[in-house]
Parts: C-alpha cells; structure tokens; sequence
C-alpha cells in the first residue's frame, strides 16, 4: 500500500505541476458551464418564445369552455399586462409544441370553468410544464396566470357578497342601512381575506403524463447543463490516464517500475488513483460552479438533489468508469496519435451521445440515437444524475443505471488489464 501511494503521490505531483492537464481538467469544463448555460438559456427561451413577429411573448392557452363567458373575461384579464398575448390552441396541438419544445409551457381552462364559478364553486386551471422549461420564463409565466387568477376569485366573490347584501335587503325593505359604507367596506375586506385563503380560481402545475405537483416546483436549466458537462469532462480525463502511461512508456519510466519491488496491480492502480482523485476534485469544482456561480448571473442554482448519498456514489462510480476507460485506451492505442486523436473523439461522440452537449431526454427522442446512446457509459451517469437533480430521486431509484455504470466499468477494467502491455 505504501508503494502504491509513493506512485500516487509522484504522479498527482507531475499532473498538477503541467499546465496544461490543470486548465484541461479544471479551466476549460468552467468555461464550457458558463457557454453552454448562458447560451442555452438564451437560445431556449427564444424557441419558447415562439418566434412570432408580436413583440409580446405567447401565452398559450388551452381553452375547454370556449362557449363560457367568465373563461372569455379570465382570458382577457391575461393581456392586461400587456407583455402577453394569449395564443390559443387545441390539446392536440399544444401537446405537438410541448413535445417539440417549441413552447414551454401551456395553460388549461376547464370545460366546467364559468358554469361553476357562476354558482361560486372553485376551479383549478392546469400549467403543463416542460421538464426542460426556463425557470425565469415559468416564473414569469406563473405570475400572469396567478394575478389573472386572483383578479377573477377576487371579483366574483366581492360581487357575490354584494349581491348577498342586496338580497337581504330586498328581503327586508326596512334594512336602510344594508348599504351603509362601513358595512360595504367591511364586506369587502371580508371578501378579500377569503379570496386569499379560498381563492375561486386555483392554479397547480403538471408535468406531462405526471401527477400534480407544487406550483412552487421549479426546473433549472443547470441541472442539465452543469450534469452534462461533468460527466462529459471527466470521461474526456480517460485520455489523460492514457497518455500519462504512454509518457511512462515512452521515456522508459514504465520498465525502471516494473524492475522496482512492485506488483504488476500495484502498478496500475498507482496510475489509476491520481487521475481518480482529480476527476473527484473536477466533479466538486463544477458543482460549486452551478452551485454558487450560476446563481450570480441568474442562470439557475444548482445541489445535489434529495439525496447526497446517491449524488456522491454516482460521482465516484462515474470517476471510476472514467479512470477504468483510460487503462483500456492505454492497453489497445499503439501510438500516442491514436490517444490523443482516436480516442478523444470517440471520448467526444460518446459525450455528444450521453447527453453532454444537449438534455439527454432530447437525444432519447430520436430512435436511432437513442439506440446509440445506450451503448455509451455517459448516458447512464447523465441520467442517474438527471433523475437526482431535477426528479428528487433517491439512490434506490437509480440502481438499474449505477449498475450498468458498474458493468461499463468492470468491462473497460477486465479487458485493460488482460491486454495492458508493461514492456
């Protein structure tokens, strides 16, 4: 164990003195985080935008009650602010464009939507949501709704209780004093508190082919970016293993190694655990960028989901698969062209693949590629991290993909060792 951590140690030494390995590992993946996030959110947004010639963004509304006179006035009171127009749609095609990602968001009116706030019983519009929607631009979105949505409780129910004062008074025609302004004023701060608290017209949000979830409930554009981007950085250090061993090779360090009092295993994994400890430290690099950095430019904030524990276990296991990856391309690469060139762009393909360079579940929407992707190992820690971050899922959830992550890794450490070369 000592010989192995005197190899570690010498090779941490030598990778963090090469600039090159330093701004390759650490530099260039937070420069990629903010690109690819800043962008992004720029070029998502616009596609939700919907790209008319109106200035004003589209609203998009599925109205059920198109024949309702309080769903027509719960429309209109959405233009109000003037920075919406409401564009409406079918189901059919609302859902075609949320599917597309050419909106993000939509809102449904019930069929039952005036006849039963006429009669004062409450109703609940719907906001399906894309996973990948802009959490700016649904904020935004969820406060026109809201305000229309509070406007319409409010005024119903001051007209309701308006209407109840003059029923007692025709009921009475002695009250002359059914209409007094304190008793009309203390009418409608009553009415008002109740609108607060059991408001008419009730808003939730909904994934689609999910259930009902908090309107509070936010998807961050980071937890597909800042995810994508490690994973695709860190399997990208694969090469780094390879051609640390090529070097050793090389130079003839490899055989004065073989020659000293070490196993052919202590060797190997005294190359391996260097570039495992970086890729840990790289892993907590950019999370603290999604985490502490994004949040300034108002690009999304990002943790580490509900559960950490499965968090940290995808990070190691991924970093292990990473590190596994980079024996095996030092085992089969004869030349340090076919390391720096071959395998760094199939490192890149399989990124593109897995999920890096765009959200995984836009990739899994064409079936080819989606075929593709599932022979890559970046899809499985892509996804493992996507169902932590952005669907709360706990470590028991994500065992069918940390398995076969294990098997990815077990394979590129079995066929790497059997066909290492230690001349």
């Amino acid at each position: 164990m000592k010989n192995i951590w005197s190899l570690t140690k010498k090779d941490l030494m030598v990778l963090t003195k090469d600039r090159t390995a330093v701004v390759w590992m650490f530099v260039l993946p937070v420069i990629f985080i903010l690109l690819f996030a800043f962008l992004g959110a720029r070029a998502l947004q616009g596609a939700l935008s919907g790209g008319e010639n109106d200035s004003r963004a589209p609203l998009p509304v599925v109205n059920l009650d198109e024949d309702g006179t309080l769903s027509a006035q719960f429309l209109k009171s959405l233009e109000q602010t003037g920075s919406y127009r409401v564009l409406l749609l079918t189901r059919e095609q609302a859902d075609q464009q949320l599917n597309k990602i050419k909106i993000g968001r939509y809102l449904v009116v019930p069929e039952n939507f005036s006849s039963d706030l006429s009669t004062g019983k409450p109703v609940t519009v719907t906001i399906i949501t894309h996973p990948s929607d802009n959490p700016q631009a649904y904020q935004s979105f969820l406060q026109v709704v809201s305000g229309a949505a509070s406007d319409t409780s409010l005024e119903l129910q001051i007209l309701d209780g308006i209407r109840r004062m003059a029923d007692m008074q025709a009921g009475n025609p002695e009250a002359s004093m059914a209409f007094d302004p304190e008793k009309v004023l203390n009418q409608a701060r009553t009415q008002f508190e109740r609108s607060r608290q059991q408001p008419l017209v009730a808003v939730v949000q909904r994934y689609p082919d999910t259930g009902v979830v908090k309107v509070q409930e936010e998807v961050d554009l980071s937890q597909s970016f800042v995810p994508g981007m490690t994973v695709l950085f860190v399997f990208l250090s694969a090469a780094t293993v390879a051609q640390a061993i090529h070097e050793e090779r090389r130079g003839g360090s490899l055989r004065r190694l073989i020659a000293a009092p070490l196993m052919k295993w202590e060797l190997l994994l005294g190359k391996m655990l260097p570039i495992f400890i970086l890729t840990l430290l790289q892993i907590l690099v950019m999370f603290l960028i999604g985490a502490v950095v994004l949040p300034l430019l108002n690009l999304g904030r990002l943790g580490i989901g509900n559960d950490p524990i499965a968090w940290a276990i995808t990070s190691i296991l991924m970093a292990l698969c990473a590190t596994s990856l980079g024996i095996f391309i030092a085992s089969i690469a004869r030349t340090e062209s076919q390391i720096s060139g071959m395998s760094n762009a199939i490192l890149w393909i399989a990124g593109f693949l897995g999920g890096a360079l765009m959200p995984i579940f836009i990739i899994q929407r064409f079936p080819f590629l989606n075929f593709l992707s599932r022979l890559v190992p970046q899809t499985w820690a892509n996804m493992a991290y996507y169902d932590i971050l952005a669907r709360g899922k706990t470590l028991a959830d994500i065992v069918p993909y940390l398995g076969i992550l294990l098997l990815f890794t077990l394979v590129f450490a079995i066929i790497g060792i059997r066909k290492f070369r230690y001349e």
